[in-house]
């Protein structure tokens, strides 16, 4: 009487087995651990899990290296939110270094916010962001002072030209090196029209001081 021979695992098999392994190893660590993300835009997720946003989508996306080497600055959006948020490599992987989301549900000509960030006694970046739902709005100009400096008013020109638009809405960011975290006051945003005539002016309130 022959023996039925016992039909060995194909090597694809075998390999498909092993991928589908580890990807739930993976997944479980991702959950539990909160470590070993792949993508840069998982660390995101997080983000937007953390502060409640829903899923947004990206508006830009800027090499940030003078916060970290590997150091990622996003700008996402939905229709209700605005998130400014830095992710970086380490050796666990992407992880997400803070999110600062500005909430656009309530009508206005601007929505701004600004964040700066910085490590140890190294100079910060410092960002101002938003959203323009005012299609009269042609230029901003973001004002703010110094604190030593005699109070002096310092202005930055952000122009349409400069700006970027995702589902028919328009998005602004403007970065500034080497910036004195502690000096800053709240900033000021004034959009204006084509003319250079003062539409609105508000004063961005919503901002966060991140220590890395």
């Amino acid at each position: 009487m022959k023996r039925k021979e016992k039909r060995l695992p194909s090597r694809r098999r075998r390999t498909a087995r092993r991928v589908l392994v580890a990807a739930a190893a993976l997944f479980l660590v991702n959950r539990i651990f909160l470590v070993g993300l792949l993508f840069p835009i998982q660390a995101v997720r997080r983000c937007e899990e953390r502060e409640d946003t829903g899923r947004t989508n990206l508006v830009c996306r800027n090499w940030a290296p003078e916060i970290y080497k590997t150091g990622l600055v996003y700008l996402t959006e939905n229709e209700n939110v605005t998130m400014l948020s830095a992710v970086r490599l380490s050796l666990y992987g992407w992880i997400e270094v803070y999110g600062v989301p500005l909430d656009c549900t309530v009508e206005g000509p601007i929505h701004g916010g600004w964040w700066t960030l910085y490590r140890k006694e190294e100079p910060s970046q410092f960002y101002v962001f938003g959203r323009i739902d005012d299609p009269d709005i042609d230029r901003l100009n973001i004002l703010w002072t110094i604190e030593g400096d005699g109070d002096s008013d310092m202005w930055v020109v952000s122009d349409s030209g400069e700006w970027m638009e995702r589902d028919g809405r328009r998005y602004f960011l403007c970065s500034f090196g080497n910036a004195n975290a502690a000096a800053y006051k709240f900033p000021l945003v004034v959009g204006c029209d084509e003319a250079g005539k003062e539409i609105a002016r508000i004063g961005l309130e919503h901002g966060v001081v991140t220590v890395s």
